[in-house]
């Protein structure tokens, strides 16, 4: 098969036609090839076969021999090269031979005539040759057509001098003049052109894409009907593919056995190295990676991308195999190039052309894989028993040239361990550094990006880089920050297909490798956004009727991996920066909140402390903190700023742990002086839950705030106060209403 110089373009597929295209040595075989068959007995006849299986570059090296023959044979040694299969419908392979045969005899009787005559045969006025209208005449009978020969003239092939309008002139009534049967004709025409020292050497190609008549008609020609002395044949075709389809047309048994008597000399076409094979695949691809992004690739992709050629190229069984997998490539690659890992690409296409078993595996195993990983559903028992069966059986019938294992199956899929085929496991779980790498390099294992490289265009819930380096330009830049918000809430409202919105698909997508890679002005930015949205990302996933909390959509999290890396890049700045949003209007609320979340994850309150490692700051740092923000809640200034939340159920616990229970219960009776004080203080105090029942609901749990008041008779007591005085009738029916929603199937704090 040919590779140009743009080896790479989807769907190439051409033959070899010139030496320098050649890459695996069909030029060289074609030349002493070419010897062996211009060497040949010109009295005898003799057929060769060029046998190979479909792609393994047969039509190249015939491409090539054919060259080298016309350039090399004697004088009086034609070389014809016919395509049964390309003839018009209705023609038979007879009059595909027979008559360029008959041009070329018409051609040297030419020679002999004198110079006028040559004028008028060359203006094509004259009548046909005897020996070439004997041909002509053969060639109708032995094909057993009754029409007249004027309708074979167009069948005339380019290379010989003999034209429609010539051959027009020999008319069914010239032959019946002198007519003459079939094997008379034959020996006067053997006899004819051994006195003119003529041989012929005729080429059919593609002998295995006829259907099962044709090819029948073909070997009846050659045997029978054109086995003149001084024909050599050269035939190419795949043994198994035209051995069935004699096997359908002649009905034997054998239809390889019933070749070998037509074809006595064969020559079988050797598959190419395999080393060859893959360093051809790997110089395509790498031409293609270039080609697309007009740079080579880094070293850690080359690598890869080796890897690939190494253990699944493999399996490339034919030249055609490696231009089938490049033309694959060069198709999807430009589309997705920014969803992909270009060697897990190569990886998948060289299993859909030479292990179309193993690709449909792969497919339905991160198929899922994905639905176990993303916690949406479960695999049972026993699908994955069915799913680690099929693929022990396919690592049993992998090719013993293949180095492809089980081990190292687990570098390009997850989810797979054990150490040989007698023993794969699938499902296993992946840690979460191996997750965030693969999705971070868009790899074939990666939960986000896998099924762009089965769809070929990437899934409605994966949020483009462009819009990721859209984001971290707005989160650079102070003055961009009502824009990113925008862009941000924005994605809460859109789902596409799944049960997750994309808003907290980008919350995923943060994981600590992408953060890593953030400049400290991004990472304040995004922290910005977080900070001062969150009642807004609550309210906006309400109207969508979910109910979540900040630890429930992982901002917590998220907020953890921007601190850290913030800390990372600048220790100082991280402190600074946390400071100063405890204490501003805009950013206190979800700051004092995350704040006593560091203060559980360092077990400075709580009793679940995370490890050492695993935490954002140090305990010192945090006391600090810890401090500025009980000094900026205990201000009086503080307290207009505090009553215009609506909700403060998260703030006072959030106190309490920063500031301990008096300071929170000091200032809550600061605020519940009046009876409409502390009706409103009552309704902030709700917290918001849900129920299959009622939906949302607000509920009030006296128990969660009675020390905060006392206890809860007090709270109870001043109720009954208020409700027998007839004041503020509708609030307290509200309060009655919320604290009967905590029992009993109010959650709990």
């Amino acid at each position: 098969m040919s590779h140009s110089a743009d080896s790479s373009a989807a769907g190439n597929d051409k033959p070899v036609i010139c030496a320098e295209e050649d890459r695996y040595g069909f030029n060289e075989m074609a030349v002493k090839l070419a010897g062996s068959i211009i060497q040949l007995d010109r009295r005898i006849s003799t057929v060769i076969g060029i046998e190979g299986r479909w792609g393994s570059g047969k039509t190249s090296l015939l491409n090539l021999l054919l060259k080298q023959m016309k350039n090399d044979v004697p004088d009086g040694t034609h070389v014809l090269q016919v395509a049964p299969w390309l003839s018009p419908s209705g023609d038979s392979a007879v009059e595909a031979l027979l008559l360029p045969v008959a041009a070329i005899l018409d051609d040297e009787a030419a020679k002999s005539y004198p110079w006028w005559r040559r004028c008028w045969h060359k203006w094509r006025k004259g009548k046909a040759s005897s020996l070439a209208g004997k041909v002509v005449s053969y060639a109708q009978q032995a094909s057993g057509r009754l029409a007249p020969l004027a309708e074979l003239a167009g069948n005339v092939m380019p290379g010989g001098g003999i034209a429609a309008s010539v051959l027009k002139t020999v008319s069914t009534a010239d032959l019946s003049a002198r007519r003459q049967t079939t094997a008379e004709l034959r020996n006067e025409i053997e006899k004819k052109m051994a006195s003119l020292n003529l041989s012929f050497i005729v080429v059919l190609d593609d002998l295995d894409r006829l259907e099962p008549t044709q090819a029948i008609e073909v070997l009846r020609l050659i045997r029978s009907v054109a086995d003149f002395s001084g024909f050599h044949y050269v035939l190419c075709y795949d043994p198994d593919v035209l051995g069935h389809a004699v096997e359908q047309g002649l009905h034997v048994a054998d239809g390889r056995h019933y070749l070998q008597k037509i074809i006595p000399l064969s020559f079988n076409l050797p598959r190419p190295e395999a080393f060859d094979l893959r360093q051809e695949f790997l110089r395509g691809a790498l031409e293609l990676y270039v080609k697309v992004h007009n740079a080579k690739p880094d070293q850690t992709l080359y690598y890869d991308l080796k890897e690939v050629a190494v253990t699944f190229g493999a399996t490339l069984r034919t030249p055609r195999d490696v231009s089938h997998v490049l033309g694959s490539l060069a198709f999807r690659y430009a589309r997705l190039k920014e969803y992909v890992w270009f060697p897990d690409l190569c990886l998948l296409q060289l299993l859909r052309v030479t292990l179309p078993d193993w690709y449909d595996w792969t497919e339905h195993y991160l198929t899922e894989y994905a639905v176990v990983a993303s916690g949406d559903g479960t695999v049972s028992d026993k699908e994955e028993k069915r799913m680690e069966d099929t693929l022990r059986t396919l690592l049993e019938k992998l090719p013993v040239v293949s180095p492809l294992s089980v081990m190292k199956l687990r570098r390009w899929l997850p989810g797979i361990s054990g150490v040989n085929a007698a023993s794969p496991r699938l499902f296993s779980p992946v840690s979460e550094s191996d997750e965030q790498t693969h999705n971070q390099d868009r790899r074939l294992s990666s939960s986000f990006y896998w099924r762009c490289y089965f769809a070929f265009t990437p899934s409605r819930n994966i949020i483009q880089p462009a819009f990721f380096e859209n984001i971290f330009q707005l989160a650079g830049n102070p003055a961009d920050a009502s824009a990113l918000a925008a862009h941000l809430l924005a994605l809460i409202a859109d789902n596409g297909f799944a049960s997750r919105t994309r808003f907290e698909y980008f919350l995923e997508r943060l994981t600590p490798l992408m953060v890593s890679r953030l400049t400290q002005e991004q990472c304040r930015g995004l922290l910005g956004f977080i900070l001062e949205n969150g009642d807004e990302i609550i309210k906006r996933f309400k109207t969508r009727g979910a109910w979540l909390s900040i630890g429930d959509m992982g901002l917590n999290e998220v907020t953890d991996r921007l601190f850290r890396h913030l800390n990372s890049l600048n220790a100082g700045e991280m402190l600074s920066y946390m400071r100063e949003s405890l204490t501003d209007e805009k950013r206190f609320h979800w700051s004092l909140t995350y704040l006593r979340h560091l203060l559980w994850q360092n077990g400075l309150a709580g009793n679940r402390p995370a490890a050492v490692e695993d935490r954002v700051i140090d305990d010192a740092s945090l006391k600090e903190l810890n401090q500025a923000a009980s000094a900026w809640l205990e201000r009086q200034e503080s307290t207009p700023v505090l009553l215009k939340l609506n909700d403060l159920s998260d703030l006072v616990f959030a106190w309490r742990d920063i500031s301990g229970p008096e300071a929170v219960s000091t200032w809550l009776q600061s605020v519940t002086r009046s009876d409409e004080d502390f009706l409103r203080v009552m309704l902030q105090l709700r917290y918001e839950g849900v129920s299959t029942a009622k939906g949302f609901y607000k509920a009030l749990r006296l128990g969660d705030i009675a020390a905060f008041f006392g206890n809860e008779q007090a709270i109870t007591q001043r109720l009954n106060r208020i409700d027998a005085s007839g004041l503020y009738p509708e609030q307290v029916d509200e309060v009655r209403t919320a604290i009967g929603l905590s029992q009993p199937w109010g959650p709990a704090d």
